[in-house]
């Protein structure tokens, strides 16, 4: 079996290509995954506020009644 230089030059350019994909792919991840911790974290914000408004619109409702 006779190898050319072109071939194995082709095996080792595949291997950067691959290599370089699966890295830009994984900071991609990382990148996604850190704006869906801050939506979570705001949603979280948004429903501790909601709990906050719905707790003293219940203390108002007692005193009347």
């Amino acid at each position: 079996m006779e190898v050319a230089i072109k071939d194995l030059l082709y095996v080792v350019t595949l291997a950067i290509g691959v290599a370089g994909s699966h890295f830009m792919l994984r900071a991609r991840v990382m990148v996604l995954e850190e704006k869906v911790k801050g939506y979570s974290r705001a949603i979280e914000r948004i429903f501790d506020s909601l709990q906050r408004i719905e707790e003293k619109l219940d203390g108002k409702e007692d005193r009347r009644g």
